[in-house]
């Protein structure tokens, strides 16, 4: 995150004045409402605090959230667990980052054999069962109603999988200890995707080549597979990243932008100079006089892999 924030600084923002940070431990997930989820659940109240607070200390302004990758999942239920009346009052736009807004074909990929994020000599194996237990991979496979009925995602000689078959999946690749979360905590907290009626600005990197099938010779997910790839950011793909104009084409008084950025990676937006100049136009275009402004700095080390 520091060239972001070397940027936001030299546009007169001020750490802990005017620029706050709200980091989080990516292995913890959320759940939909009425389930259990203490860190998960923790973190959304702190981060409704520090918002608060920083907007008292600046004379009641409003502030704009920059979040990356799985913090934009966090924010936008931050949001949407909080009154129209508390957005209006604390949230002046909504920045997000690579955003993998219906998840990603790599969490199939990480469930199903591992992945080891490009670390020479490691067994993916091995790596598998650790991937398998953080809670935010579950949140982050893609979502049925981005991905569609499209049978192609995960292909092995019995038979093909879509994103509405995840609990088939989870349980043939030999996790069926996943399938219960997945159906009771995840599923409802992806079943509806709702317009927070803020400003939202989101800002991606496309023409990285992405992977968007699997294919095993048999039926055995101990092997690594044969990978078909397509458009996106390296790590999200774009129906994905996409997936909000799709999703709230029919929504009224939701205000959003996509700005795209051609041959920048999931996490090479943080630091490449053209990523970083339209991040910093965005912010003065929201905010010309520069007088306040919010960095949520989300950190997800998992999705960082590219």
């Amino acid at each position: 995150m520091a060239p972001l924030v070397d940027s936001l600084q030299q546009l007169g923002y001020s750490d802990g004045e005017t620029l706050f940070g709200a980091p989080y431990d990516f292995r913890y997930g959320l759940a939909a409402k009425g389930h259990p989820s203490q860190v998960g659940s923790k973190f959304l109240e702190d981060l409704k605090s520090l918002i608060e607070k920083a907007s008292t200390s600046n004379g009641g302004k409003p502030v704009i959230l920059l979040s990356h990758s799985l913090g934009s999942l966090f924010a936008l239920q931050l949001l949407n667990r909080n009154s129209p009346s508390w957005r209006k009052k604390f949230i002046k736009h909504f920045i997000a980052l690579s955003a993998p807004w219906g998840g990603s074909m790599d969490e199939m990929f990480t469930f199903a054999s591992g992945i080891t994020l490009g670390i020479p000599l490691v067994d993916p194996l091995i790596l598998r069962n650790e991937q398998r237990t953080s809670e935010s991979n579950l949140w982050l496979l893609p979502n049925p109603k981005v991905y569609g009925d499209h049978t192609s995602l995960v292909i092995t000689q019995n038979r093909s999988y879509s994103a509405y078959d995840m609990v088939d999946f989870l349980k043939d690749i030999g996790y069926p200890e996943g399938i219960y979360p997945y159906k009771t905590r995840i599923a409802p907290l992806i079943e509806n995707i709702v317009a927070p009626k803020v400003p939202i600005t989101c800002i991606i990197g496309t023409g990285v080549k992405t992977v968007e099938s699997l294919f095993y010779k048999n039926s055995d997910f101990d092997e690594q597979p044969e990978v078909l790839y397509g458009d996106g950011d390296g790590t999200v793909n774009m129906v994905s990243l996409l997936a909000l104009q799709s999703l709230w084409k029919d929504e009224k008084n939701q205000s959003l932008e996509v700005i795209k950025i051609g041959g920048v990676t999931h996490t090479l937006i943080l630091k490449d100079e053209v990523a970083l100049g339209k991040i910093v136009g965005e912010i003065n275009r929201i905010n010309s006089d520069i007088q306040f402004g919010f960095n949520n700095s989300f950190v997800n080390k998992k999705m960082h892999s590219d």
